[in-house]
């Protein structure tokens, strides 16, 4: 039975039963019968809605595997679109695999700060492009001054006996004097013996 007839049966009950709708308990009963009516006639528009809704799923399943058909069937060569596809990313992961073969160097940006990763192409090139601020500058191995250091001025490394502080002195300002202790400020003493 219906869910609009079983309300109809149910209100003709209370109907024939004579109920007094001028007493609290029978102004309840039929409020209740009533809106048993009324919701039995929502759920019944609610479940055709429903049913329709499915309906146009349906037809729309049907038109994306005809789409879908269509989109993947076979070339005339009877090779298919897939098989290319494949192919493509081969050809893809191959020059990935080169690229991750190729070695990269981490270097401090001279204006951001952020490292940035540099190839041997940009080491052949000289320079490198930061990615996070765009600035261009120069980038060389550590090996490849050593020809510029050679002719620059001869540096030493002097532990200061009294702080521990290690510092940079060029020969030059070693042969000018005694230098000091640029933490402490204490005379550093030593002998440059040349060979």
């Amino acid at each position: 039975m219906e869910l609009n007839k079983k309300a109809a049966y149910l209100q003709g009950l209370v109907d024939g039963l004579g109920i007094d709708d001028t007493t609290k308990e029978g102004k309840i009963i039929k409020a209740m019968s009533a809106l048993l009516g009324e919701m039995a006639e929502v759920i019944e528009s609610v479940d055709e809605d429903l049913s329709r809704a499915y309906d146009q799923i349906n037809d729309l399943s049907d038109e994306l595997e005809d789409l879908e058909a269509d989109l993947y069937e076979e070339d005339e060569d009877g090779e298919s679109e897939d098989a290319e596809d494949e192919d493509t990313d081969d050809d893809d992961d191959a020059k990935d695999d080169d690229i991750a073969s190729e070695p990269f160097y981490e270097v401090a940006c001279p204006n951001c700060g952020e490292t940035v990763y540099v190839s041997e192409d940009d080491l052949d090139a000289g320079e490198a492009n930061c990615a996070h601020c765009g600035v261009t500058f120069e980038v060389a191995l550590e090996g490849d001054g050593e020809d510029d250091a050679e002719d620059g001025p001869v540096q030493y490394e002097v532990t200061c006996p009294e702080c521990g502080t290690t510092s940079v002195f060029e020969e030059d300002e070693l042969l000018d004097g005694a230098p000091k202790c640029p933490n402490c400020g204490k005379p550093l003493d030593f002998e440059v013996t040349e060979e």
